[in-house]
């Protein structure tokens, strides 16, 4: 039974894991790709739809775009197919319609494969022509070598479950990258006037309905990937795939944006080269600069953030164990240097158990954050206080037993203010052990909190046993010190 407690259930990327740590997958990022993927397929399965009616029935042409038929037939009807297989692979109730997606993929391949033929034969197919005619174009019904690429990358990848790992999930992650890849330098082929980049002739271009539909499949191809591969560091929850999720779009728009205003500046003749290149390096500088400063910052207060949480104590805000722990071994430090004494105050909240028991865990939990408030109005700023656990809770003072007491009486009478008010269902009882260090003792930081401790349990047992006398401070007349 406690080995289950510790497992991580994962069973789909999807859901969140029970202990969830920075390498998984983030749940609400993974539903906004899901949302994101359903637009990119209906925006290419519309687009590349249009263009196939408008082959298939020219009579319906007439009203499309005259650049419409720059997209050949067999690529839109390869960009149909790409769509539906992938829509239809989101299905996982019936492997028929994942069968049926992967056939699509294999017709994709088949007719990206024959243009790729004739490109690089020479001689033609009957494939490029089985939709459409198309006697107008220098080499009817053939799409461009770089379509041909595209889409037979794409149908490849449609070939691989996007959740398999070992050398299938190698491959589709090196596809995943390649297509982003290819994406991004046929966008700035068209974006910078590249024009082999799209194609090697006007006539023999890929068109830019393509490079957008190719684009979008790219995306829905890469998404549904990322949480298990190459990508993953994208849509996980740690801080570092919340920073690649904000700064890599924002690298890509930016490096286009600066290149594309030197490019524009140069061809409108206002500078010449030297110039144009020195306003873009200069502007993309500055703003790159503003930009690493903003994202430090954000990661510095992130850092604080992650610092105080995983130093605090979630219900009372002071300092858990370990920030305890951390801050009074400093501390201790510090004062050995400064030759100060140290003192470290042990309490122990008495009938807790009692308390919850009798008036639920919620009032139990009210209890604690009273004592907390009264301990961190009571003590300074300077002073380290923090519940170490349950019902435990202690201070570290750079000063001696003695010049703590007036401070112990305050809290002492603070608290019979509250017992005394009748607004609580609980009376604040606690226990106290004190333990002082000498200003040239060695004793650790780790020895004074268990002396501390164990003078705090003998006052326990001495006021049960009601043989003890205590001072108004709440003190044993006898505290644990060093000698």
């Amino acid at each position: 039974m406690a080995g289950r407690n510790i497992m991580v259930a994962m069973d789909s990327p999807t859901r969140k894991p029970r202990f969830a740590t920075s390498l998984h997958p983030d749940p609400v990022v993974l539903d906004q790709l899901r949302g994101a993927e359903k637009v990119a397929l209906a925006l290419s399965g519309s687009l590349a739809g249009l263009v196939l009616t408008g082959w298939l029935i020219p009579g319906l042409a007439v009203m499309w775009p005259s650049a419409w038929s720059l997209m050949k037939a067999n690529t839109a009807l390869s960009v149909v197919l790409i769509a539906a297989g992938l829509a239809l692979a989101r299905s996982k109730q019936d492997t028929r319609w994942i069968i049926l997606g992967r056939v699509f993929a294999a017709v994709v391949i088949g007719i990206a494969g024959s243009a790729m033929f004739e490109h690089w034969s020479g001689h033609s197919t009957a494939v490029s022509t089985l939709l459409a005619s198309d006697r107008d174009a220098v080499r009817p019904g053939l799409m461009s070598l770089q379509s041909a690429i595209g889409l037979a990358l794409l149908g490849v990848a449609m070939l691989i479950d996007v959740s398999r790992s070992g050398p299938l999930g190698a491959a589709l992650d090196a596809l995943s990258v390649l297509l982003v890849s290819y994406t991004l330098v046929l966008t700035a082929g068209y974006v910078f006037n590249a024009h082999s980049f799209v194609g090697p002739t006007p006539t023999m271009r890929m068109s830019p309905q393509t490079v957008i539909c190719v684009a979008l499949l790219t995306f829905v191809v890469t998404s549904r990937r990322a949480p298990y591969g190459a990508f993953a560091s994208l849509v996980g929850i740690g801080i570092g795939s919340r920073f690649a999720r904000l700064v890599l779009p924002l690298a890509v728009l930016l490096a286009f944006s600066f290149i594309l205003g030197g490019a524009t500046l140069l061809a409108s003749g206002t500078v010449t080269l030297p110039y144009a290149a020195a306003i873009t390096a200069s502007s993309m500088a500055i703003v790159l600069v503003g930009v690493v400063v903003l994202l430090a910052r954000r990661i510095n207060r992130l850092e604080e953030d992650l610092r105080n949480q995983s130093l605090s104590d979630e219900l009372t805000g002071l300092h858990n164990r370990r920030g305890f722990y951390l801050l009074g071994e400093q501390a201790v430090r510090a004062a050995r240097r400064s030759v100060q004494p140290v003192t470290v105050l042990y309490f122990d909240v008495d009938e807790l158990k009692h308390v919850n028991d009798t008036l639920g865990h919620d009032v139990g939990s009210e209890l604690l954050c009273d004592v907390a408030t009264l301990l961190r109005s009571t003590f300074r700023v300077s002073d380290v206080v923090g519940r170490l656990g349950g019902d435990e809770f202690a201070v570290f003072a750079h000063d001696s037993g003695d010049d703590l007491m007036p401070r112990l009486h305050r809290l002492q009478t603070a608290t019979n203010a509250i017992n005394e008010s009748g607004e609580k269902p609980y009376r604040i009882s606690y226990s106290v052990g004190r333990a002082t260090s000498r200003m040239d003792s060695d004793e650790t930081f780790t020895k004074l909190v268990e002396r501390a401790d164990a003078a705090m349990y003998m006052q326990k047992r001495e006021h049960r046993a009601g043989g003890s006398m205590r001072d108004p401070a709440g003190q044993p007349s006898s505290d644990a010190m060093s000698r």
